[in-house]
C-alpha cells in the first residue's frame, strides 16, 4: 500500500484537496508535516440547483481557484492528495466528464428506489454491508432514480460513481472509488474486508458492473496527472494523484486515529462523531464505512449540532446567526452549578438526523423555561441540550475507556465553547484549531504513501471538565436522558461497550454467501 512512485517523491511538498459541501479547502504541506499554506473557495452555485440536485461544474471552478491560490508553494509539489464529501452519485462519461447533475443523499425522489434497493438484499448481503440502510447509507439506488429521471443519459454513461471518483478521473484519466465512499454506496461488501461489489445484488438491481469503478485502497496512487488538469491548476504534468477517501475518514487520519485511541468530535452545522474499530460493529447502529487503512472500521453518529444552538439561540430571544451564538454561548459561560437545578432542557433535534438516533423528522422542545430562570442557567440549559445529544451519540460510538477525545469545528466561541463541552461530555477535550484538517489528511496521505512518512497529528489543546461542575453535570445528565426519551418517544440509544458484552458474529465469507 505503502509504495513509493517516481524518484524523490518524499523530498518535496504535497497537497492536499478536499471538496466539501459547500466550499474546497486546499492545503500544501512539507515532508515533515508543516503546513505551508492554505486555500478556501465556497461553492454555494453547487446546491443552487433543483432540490436533491448538485453542479459538478461548482466544484470544478472552486478546485480551480482553490488550487491556483496556492500557487506560490506548489511548484515542488510531488504528490496530490484527495477528499470529498460524501454521498452523492454522479453519471459520468468516458472522460469523466459529468452527463447530468449530481443526486445527492436527501433527494426527495429517493425514497422509492431506496426501498427497492434494500428489498433486493438478502440477510447475507446484509450482514456483508454492515450498515443502517437508508438514502445516505444505499446511494447505489440513486442509478434507479437517473435511469427513472433521465433513462437516456443513464444509457450512455460509462461511469456511476461518488464525487471522488469524479475528482480523480478529471485529473489522471483513471476511474476509481475508494472503500471509505463505496461503503455508502448499499453495493460493496464491508464485513469480510474483501470491499468487493456484490454483483448479485447488482443484478438484481440491473445496475451494469461495468458502470461501476474499481474499487480501490485509499493509501494508494490512482494515476499521474494530465497536462490539461496541470495546466489548469499551473501544477506540474505527472505528479501522483492517490486515491483518496471521504473527508471524516480523511480527517481522522490527519489525526491518526485507531482503534481504542482518540475518537473525533466535528463540530460545525452538523455535529459528527467519529471512532476507529478494528472489527465491524454488527448492531448498524450508527454510520459505518471501511477505514482508510485496511481491517480497520469507522463509525460515525450525526446531530445538527450547529443549527441546534442557532435554533436555541432564537429561542432565548438572542436572534440569528453566529453573533447570535457567540452571545448564548457566553451567557451560558456565566452560569453557576448552584443555578441548574430548575434550569430548562433543551432537546435539540431541529431536522432529520442520521445514525445512531435516526430520526425521520424534528423532534425538538424546551422544557422548563420560567420567567424567573436566571439568564446564565437558561443559556446553559440550551447550550447543555446541544452538547448532551453529542454525549449520547457519542457514548453510543465510543467505549468508556476513551476518556479523551478530539474536538475540531466551531470553536470561534473561545475558550467558552471548549470549556463547556469538556465539563457536559465529563471527557478530557483535545481541541485542534485546524480549519483545513481533512485537506491535511490527503495531504498527509501522500507523505505516507509516496515518501514513507507518517505525519504526526496537528497540535492540540487539552481541556479539562472542571470538577465544581461535575456533580452538576452528572444530575442533569440524568434529568436530560428522562426528558430526551420522553420528548422523542424513544430510549437512548446502547452503548458502544454492549458491544464487548457478547462474543463477535462470525464474519461472512462472499463463499459462505453463495
Amino acid at each position: 500500500m505503502s509504495r513509493r512512485h517516481p524518484e524523490n517523491a518524499g523530498d518535496g511538498t504535497y497537497l492536499g484537496i478536499d471538496v466539501g459541501t459547500s466550499a474546497t479547502k486546499a492545503a500544501v504541506i512539507a515532508a515533515d508535516g508543516t503546513v505551508l499554506a492554505r486555500a478556501r473557495v465556497p461553492h454555494p452555485a453547487a446546491r443552487g440547483m433543483r432540490p436533491g440536485r448538485v453542479s459538478p461544474a461548482a466544484w470544478r471552478d472552486s478546485v480551480i481557484a482553490a488550487v491556483r491560490e496556492l500557487s506560490s508553494h506548489t511548484a515542488g509539489v510531488s504528490g496530490i492528495g484527495l477528499d470529498t464529501h460524501c454521498p452523492t452519485a454522479l453519471l459520468l462519461d468516458a472522460k469523466g466528464e459529468p452527463l447530468t447533475d449530481g443526486v445527492t443523499w436527501d433527494h426527495p425522489g429517493l425514497a422509492e428506489p431506496t426501498e427497492q434497493l434494500i428489498s433486493a438484499l438478502r440477510p447475507a448481503d446484509r450482514q456483508l454491508l454492515g450498515n443502517h440502510l437508508m438514502a445516505a447509507t444505499a446511494m447505489g439506488a440513486a442509478h434507479r432514480l437517473m435511469r427513472n429521471i433521465e433513462p437516456e443519459i443513464t444509457d450512455k454513461a460509462t461511469t456511476f460513481g461518488f464525487v471522488g471518483t469524479w475528482l480523480g478521473q478529471w485529473l489522471t484519466g483513471e476511474r476509481a472509488i475508494d472503500p471509505t465512499q463505496a461503503s455508502y454506496s448499499g453495493l460493496m461488501a464491508s464485513t469480510d474486508g474483501s470491499c468487493e461489489w456484490l454483483h448479485e445484488v447488482l443484478i438484481r438491481l440491473e445496475i451494469p458492473s461495468e458502470q461501476l469503478p474499481p474499487v480501490r485502497p485509499s493509501l494508494s496512487v490512482l494515476g499521474e496527472l494530465l497536462p490539461d488538469a496541470a495546466e489548469t491548476l499551473s501544477l506540474r504534468t505527472g505528479i501522483p494523484v492517490l486515491v483518496g477517501s471521504g473527508d471524516t475518514p480523511a480527517a481522522s487520519y490527519a489525526l491518526g486515529t485507531a482503534p481504542g485511541g482518540r475518537p473525533l468530535l466535528i463540530m460545525g452545522t452538523t455535529h459528527v462523531v467519529s471512532n476507529a474499530l478494528d472489527r465491524p460493529d454488527p448492531r448498524a447502529l450508527a454510520l459505518q464505512r471501511v477505514d482508510v487503512r485496511p481491517g480497520r472500521w469507522l463509525i460515525n453518529g450525526v446531530i445538527n449540532g450547529g443549527d441546534a444552538l442557532a435554533d436555541g439561540a432564537e429561542r432565548l430571544g438572542y436572534g440569528r446567526g453566529d453573533v447570535a451564538v457567540e452571545a448564548l454561548v457566553s451567557t451560558a459561560f456565566r452560569a453557576e452549578a448552584r443555578d441548574m437545578a430548575h434550569a430548562p432542557v433543551f432537546i435539540p433535534h431541529t431536522r432529520p438526523e442520521r445514525g445512531p438516533l435516526w430520526f425521520a423528522e424534528p423532534r425538538t422542545a424546551l422544557l422548563g423555561v420560567i420567567s424567573d430562570t436566571a439568564l446564565p442557567a437558561a443559556a446553559r440549559g440550551v447550550v447543555e441540550g446541544v452538547l448532551f445529544a453529542d454525549r449520547m451519540i457519542m457514548e453510543s460510538c465510543v467505549g468508556a475507556e476513551q476518556r479523551t477525545l478530539y474536538a475540531c469545528g466551531a470553536f470561534g466561541f473561545e475558550p467558552e465553547l471548549p470549556q463547556l463541552l469538556a465539563d457536559t461530555l465529563d471527557r478530557d477535550v483535545l481541541v485542534v484549531d485546524e480549519s483545513h484538517l481533512p485537506a491535511i489528511g490527503a495531504a498527509a496521505m501522500c507523505a505516507e504513501v509516496l515518501g514513507g512518512r507518517v505525519i504526526a497529528p496537528p497540535a492540540a489543546r487539552r481541556v479539562t471538565p472542571r470538577p465544581q461542575w461535575r456533580e452538576a453535570v452528572a444530575a442533569r445528565w440524568q434529568q436530560y436522558r428522562h426528558a430526551w426519551s420522553a420528548v422523542t418517544s424513544t430510549p437512548p440509544p446502547s452503548t458502544l461497550d454492549e458491544i464487548t458484552a457478547t462474543p463477535p458474529s462470525p464474519i461472512l465469507t462472499r463463499s459462505a454467501q453463495q
